[in-house]
């Protein structure tokens, strides 16, 4: 998961500049900064504190300002007057915060939905840091009542109407979403008034996104749709609408901002794929309640639960915990080490295990030997960490290009500590050098090869992916070897992912593809290889681990959509090296 030295080659996620901007405005303490001839190098440690509500993630300290700036400011673009403004939603004061960033609101409403919410908001310092203290603003006023009574008994219309609500899980959720709710607060909109809905991610859910959108204009308003990529929630969507046809033509947003970009035209494009739902979305009526059936056979929150149990097992603070079922919250702070290599996110201390368990745990569980072990980049020493744990191991040679990638996890304590101090196991032989002239050299073979190759964003590293170099690697593997290699998102790259796997199987090896979600950077994959048939079933892990499933099987399941992507792969190969166009077509894409 690490970039080359090329600015062109980082692994594309532009949001790992924004998130890294607002990690810098935010406290944080640069641990290590410097330069070496392949990348710039930046390791630092922030503080990241997190809300979950029935032990679904509601939003987190590093990345929360691009969903609400995203959440707000079209609006107030679009609105001519914003004097009066109603936010429904919002208990933790974030959108609220940018609310009061224009002068010439005179009023909020804030109507919140979990009160328990809203409570850990108002007593928990770090939340109010985060909000500005919006809450105490003598412009703003809470609403106590029912969401019902409020529509009964407020007679003044507002302006701009922020709908930040949950998304439509629930039967109870689902009539938020309606004709009817939505004909309601086109009631307390001023004729030249705004609303700004989220809607679920158009990504992920697409019929549900422009249902919401199919709804809200059944409710006699105009609309217009827009997305953003928020890195730890994916893609979210949202529907501004109005009494008049909304176009949008602003270039930038002036309003102080940590994460806008310059022009938000982009957020208004839709690919052909995610506008072809439109055609099958559906009104969401009392009378006819279809968004939460939508929902009932998607497994809800199951990444959240893995996640938030994985950071209490480590070091954290629980800075709130209360409510009942149905409304329990929980705030928690840790500590969060980030390495950034040409401003891409390396690794981040908070969810490393995911990716690196899942790297390596699979390829050694199914070896019948562990004793040489090789494992080409992985400087940072996680996936030494984790091989260290196997007590048959005897020997691992790391290859890795940088020194200074090598010197930080042998020598700066954080990562040192966070890689268990790897590089100084005995059993350990460091080489700084390139894998290519390491392979040519080395004749021993090796029981386990572990690929952790920077992505192949451009020729160099594309040839580290070639049928050619895979191989020589496959001639450095014992008959009862396997090797596995990282191989990008098959979620955000699929064509790339298949067509890595498809270079390993050139060599004749047998593959087995597999993927986790590691939220920090989605749903990411790997490819197993060897020269024999890989039998897959009960396979456990018997070493100790934290975020791995109990049957390894279920891992190597793909959603059909990821699945029907690779018919379509390439074979990269030194004759036709093209896996890091493919990298580029698909990054921007």
């Amino acid at each position: 998961m690490s970039t080359s030295h090329n600015q062109d080659t980082f692994r594309g996620d532009v949001y790992d500049l924004i998130e890294l901007e607002q990690l810098l405005k935010g406290p944080h303490q640069i641990l290590f900064e410097g330069k070496s001839p392949f990348q710039d190098v930046l390791l630092i440690e922030t503080k990241n504190i997190r809300l979950y509500r029935n032990n679904q993630l509601v939003w987190n300290s590093m990345d929360e300002r691009i969903y609400y700036e995203a959440l707000v400011h079209p609006a107030f673009v679009l609105s001519d007057k914003h004097e009066r403004v109603l936010i429904i939603g919002d208990e933790c004061g974030m959108a609220l915060r940018e609310v009061l960033k224009y002068s010439d609101v005179s009023h909020v409403s804030l109507l919140p939905l979990s009160a328990e919410t809203l409570l850990a908001a108002q007593t928990t310092q770090e939340i109010s840091e985060i909000n500005e203290s919006s809450f105490i603003n003598r412009r703003v006023q809470i609403i106590k009542s029912s969401i019902h009574d409020f529509f009964k008994k407020e007679q003044q219309p507002f302006d701009v109407i922020i709908a930040n609500l949950p998304d439509p899980e629930t039967k109870e959720i689902s009539k938020m979403y309606t004709t009817e709710f939505f004909r309601k607060l086109s009631n307390l909109l001023t004729d030249d008034g705004i609303l700004i809905s989220q809607s679920a991610s158009p990504e992920d859910t697409p019929l549900i996104f422009w249902s919401i959108d199919k709804t809200i204009q059944s409710a006699s308003l105009y609309t217009l749709s827009y997305h953003v990529n928020v890195p730890w929630f994916g893609e979210c969507g949202f529907h501004l609408a109005g009494k008049k046809v909304l176009r949008w033509c602003r270039e930038k947003i002036d309003v102080q901002n940590r994460s806008l970009p310059k022009n938000l035209k982009t957020w208004f494009t839709f690919s052909q794929r995610l506008l072809s739902f439109k055609k099958q979305a559906v009104v969401n009526s009392l009378k006819c309640l279809r968004l939460c059936g939508f929902l009932q056979n998607k497994e809800q929150g199951s990444e959240d639960v893995k996640e938030l149990r994985h950071l209490l097992s480590n070091s954290h603070r629980i800075l709130y915990d209360g409510g009942t079922r149905g409304d329990h919250v929980k705030v928690l702070e840790t500590k969060d080490v980030r390495l950034y290599l040409d401003k891409q996110l390396q690794f981040s201390s908070l969810d490393e295990q995911i990716y690196h368990e899942a790297l390596v745990h699979p390829a050694l569980t199914f070896a019948q030997k562990r004793d040489r072990i090789l494992i080409a980049g992985g400087g940072d020493g996680f996936a030494i960490r984790e091989a260290l744990k196997y007590p048959d191991v005897k020997h691992i040679d790391l290859v890795d290009l940088d020194p200074l990638m090598i010197h930080i996890a042998r020598n700066i304590p954080k990562v040192a500590s966070l890689n268990g101090r790897a590089l100084h196991d005995k059993r350990v032989t460091v080489h700084q050098k390139d894998i290519q002239v390491f392979q040519k050299e080395q004749k021993e073979p090796y029981d386990v090869i572990i690929v952790d190759l920077p992505d192949p964003g451009d020729e160099i590293l594309s040839r580290l992916y070639t049928v050619e170099f895979f191989s020589k690697l496959s001639n450095l593997l014992t008959e009862d070897g396997i090797l596995v290699c990282q191989s990008h998102s098959p979620e955000y790259a699929p064509f790339v992912y298949w067509s890595i796997g498809l270079s390993l199987k050139g060599t004749g090896m047998n593959i087995r593809s597999y993927h986790t979600e590691v939220p920090s950077f989605g749903d990411w994959g790997f490819h197993l290889a060897s020269k024999k048939h890989l039998n897959l079933q009960n396979r456990k892990v018997f070493v100790p681990y934290q975020t791995l499933p109990e049957d390894l099987s279920s891992l190597f399941v793909f959603p059909s959509k990821y699945r029907s992507v690779r018919e379509n792969s390439h074979m990269n190969t030194l004759s036709n090296l093209k896996l890091h166009e493919i990298y580029k077509q698909e990054l921007r894409r």
